[in-house]
């Protein structure tokens, strides 16, 4: 089943996995549980991805080397989990698992994060970016200004003034999607589409 509009319970965690809160461990730590019913950090990552980090960064200390960075150079995360409690539990049958959203878009709006109109669409705020990204009906990913990562980046490397490039400053950061949802709310058409006029 899919959520048409998600209940205020549901957070968006950095990850951008979608979960509800599961428990509160005795040092005040969270643990959600997402809407594929996996229980995470409240960074949004699971168990077994904060272990092999944790195993890496202790291999790397052994041999006096900086470890990579968590998530890896195109996917942070801001997880800095140094112990897995509370994530390996089995959960009860009777614990019902958090309905998925359609798309992060719809979860956006229902929640009702930042709008923007962008090049006539609307389009909501990611939580969790900074700068702040948003994301569009068609799940185009932009700065405030409309400007893709792709664009922007393209404007960072170019040696020559052009219009066709965004005129803002902004620097957006790879959107960090280990929660594997649809961005937007209306599908992308690809090719030709046909119309029939009557």
């Amino acid at each position: 089943m899919v959520l048409t509009s998600a209940p205020k319970n549901y957070v968006l965690l950095p990850s951008m996995r979608i979960g509800r809160l599961y428990s509160k461990l005795p040092d005040g730590k969270l643990v959600y549980l997402t809407t594929s019913g996996q229980l995470v950090c409240s960074h949004g990552e699971l168990s077994s991805t904060i272990s092999y980090w944790l195993s890496i960064e202790k291999k790397a200390r052994i041999n006096n080397v900086s470890a990579p960075p968590r998530g890896g150079a195109g996917n942070r995360s801001v997880c800095d989990c140094q112990t897995t409690e509370g994530l390996n539990v089995a959960l009860p049958d009777c614990i019902p698992i958090p309905e998925k959203p359609a798309s992060l878009f719809e979860f956006l709006e229902a929640v009702d994060t930042e709008k923007l109109n962008m090049k006539g669409r609307e389009a909501r705020r990611i939580p969790h970016t900074e700068p702040a990204a948003f994301v569009s009906t068609v799940g185009r990913v932009t700065c405030r200004h409309g400007a893709s990562r792709r664009s922007l980046i393209k404007k960072e490397r170019s040696t020559a003034a052009s219009t066709r490039l965004p005129a803002c400053g902004c620097n957006l950061a790879p959107l960090s999607l280990r929660g594997g949802i649809k961005l937007g709310k209306i599908p992308k058409v690809c090719g030709p589409v046909s119309m029939t006029i009557v």
